[in-house]
C-alpha cells in the first residue's frame, strides 16, 4: 500500500510537471506574434489552425546563448526554446515525428526527429533581450521576425559540414506544421521513387533539405510555394539541358539576372549529377 501511495504521488508529481510547461492552443489569433500550429495536433479536427502566443512561448524552458555573427557582426544573446523541448510541449498526435516550418513568403523547411536529436534545432524567442515585437535589431536591415528557426556550429560542431545547413534557418517562420514524414513526403518515397539508386537517393536528400523549400514536388505535392515553377519544368531542364540546370543552380543569375533563387556554389558535380538522377527518375 505504502509503495502504491509513493508511485501515485510521484506519477502525480510528472503529471504536475508536465502541465506546467504544456502550451495552450487557441483557437483565435490574438497577436502578429502567435505562432500558428497545424497538422497532427490530438484533439484538433484536421484541418484546423491553432495559435500559441509569445508569452507561452517564453514561458517554456528556454536557454541563453551567446553566437557572433548570427543575425549582424559580433555577439548577439539570444533567448531559444529547443525545438525538442517545443515538441514536448505540444499534444502532438501519434505517429507524427516532423516539423515543417513554412515562413511568411512560402519557404519551407523540414526538420525530423532524427534532426532535431543530432543538431538541436531551436526557436528564437529574444535578440539582445528583445522579442519580436521590437524587432529588427539594431544593425539589421530586414526584420526576422515573427519567429527564426536557426541551428549553430557553436552548439553542435557537426552542423557546420551538413549539406545545405543554411537551409535550416529560415527566418520569417509563421506557421509550424506537425506531421509525419513517410506520409508528408509520401509523393517521393513510393512509387517510381520507392526504389532509387544510391545516387538518386542522395540527389532525394538535396530536393527534400535544399531544393523543396521553395518549390514543389512531384504532382505538386510537399514543398515550398515561394517558387513558382512546377517540378516537372525543372526536370525537363535537368533531363534535356544539364548544363544550362548546373549552372542555374550554383549561379542563377548568371542565366537569368532576376531570378530569386539563391546560389549554390558549393554544390559539387557529384552533388549536381545525384539531383538530376533523382528529378528524372520518370523521364528514363
Amino acid at each position: 500500500m505504502r509503495l502504491s501511495r509513493v508511485l501515485l504521488a510521484s506519477l502525480g508529481l510528472l503529471l504536475w510537471r508536465g502541465a506546467a510547461h504544456a502550451l495552450d492552443l487557441h483557437t483565435e489569433r490574438g497577436s502578429p506574434y502567435d505562432l500558428a500550429l497545424v497538422g497532427k495536433l490530438a484533439g484538433v479536427p484536421s484541418g484546423q489552425t491553432r495559435y500559441v502566443r509569445w508569452t507561452d512561448l517564453r514561458a517554456l524552458p528556454t536557454t541563453q546563448l551567446t553566437l557572433n555573427g548570427e543575425f549582424t557582426a559580433g555577439d548577439q544573446a539570444l533567448t531559444v526554446v529547443f525545438l525538442e523541448d517545443l515538441w514536448k510541449a505540444l499534444p502532438t498526435a501519434p505517429g507524427a515525428d516532423t516539423f515543417f516550418a513554412v515562413c511568411v513568403d512560402g519557404y519551407r523547411s523540414v526538420y525530423t526527429s532524427v534532426f532535431i536529436a543530432k543538431y538541436r534545432p531551436f526557436l528564437v524567442l529574444e535578440i539582445n533581450g528583445k522579442g519580436p515585437a521590437d524587432w529588427p535589431p539594431e544593425g539589421l536591415d530586414y526584420n526576422p521576425g515573427p519567429y527564426v528557426i536557426t541551428v549553430s556550429s557553436a552548439l553542435v560542431p557537426a552542423a557546420a559540414s551538413y549539406r545545405d545547413i543554411g537551409h535550416k534557418k529560415p527566418w520569417g517562420v509563421v506557421t509550424l506544421e506537425v506531421d509525419t514524414y513517410a506520409e508528408r513526403e509520401r509523393g517521393i518515397l513510393t512509387g517510381s521513387r520507392a526504389s532509387l539508386s544510391p545516387a538518386a537517393q542522395d540527389g532525394r536528400e538535396v530536393w527534400v533539405n535544399s531544393c523543396a523549400c521553395c518549390h514543389a514536388g512531384p504532382a505538386g505535392i510537399a514543398g515550398g510555394t515561394r517558387a513558382g515553377r512546377p517540378f516537372e519544368v525543372l526536370a525537363a531542364y535537368a533531363k534535356y539541358d544539364p548544363n544550362f540546370f548546373n549552372q542555374y543552380i550554383r549561379k542563377p543569375k548568371s542565366i537569368m539576372p532576376c531570378a530569386k533563387m539563391e546560389p549554390h556554389p558549393d554544390y559539387t558535380e557529384r552533388d549536381l549529377a545525384d539531383l538530376i538522377a533523382f528529378m528524372t527518375v520518370d523521364m528514363r
